[in-house]
């Protein structure tokens, strides 16, 4: 009897175990930029006329990300051209989720803070001074 009972924790221990490893990161899958409300975000940013005359010219809306809990693919739209990053650490602390990866462009530890919202997160482009917008693929 003594010896069901610990067979049955040690399947409960390996049952929770392996279900807390497949977890999927909150930000798993395809997500592509939205263009509305990337922009509607924009319109609050201070930016030169010259600025948001590009930036609101198809500048957003044609990104595509694909997450999984270890590492970005993105690719423009029409594009061939892919860049994959892979992650050091993701840490999810309720709906923001901070990201550090290597960059090959900077030659440097990077870090990104996304904020889940529903079907869509914000990327803050600090230097910008307003968040890009992707929402999930179906």
């Amino acid at each position: 009897m003594y010896s069901l009972k610990l067979v049955s924790i040690v399947i409960g221990i390996f049952l929770f175990s392996s279900a807390a490893e497949a977890k999927e990161c909150l930000l798993s899958g395809k997500w592509k930029s939205n263009e509305e409300k990337t922009l509607k975000n924009m319109s609050k940013a201070k930016l030169t006329k010259k600025q948001r005359k590009y930036l609101s010219n198809n500048f957003f809306g044609r990104l595509v990300v694909i997450n999984t809990c270890k590492k970005s693919k993105s690719y423009f739209e029409g594009d061939s051209e892919t860049e994959t990053i892979k992650y050091i650490s993701v840490k999810e602390n309720g709906n923001i989720i901070t990201t550090e990866y290597y960059s090959e462009l900077f030659g440097e530890t990077m870090q990104s803070v996304a904020v889940l919202d529903g079907n869509c997160y914000s990327l803050g482009l600090e230097s910008m001074g307003f968040s890009e917008v992707f929402c999930r693929v179906k």
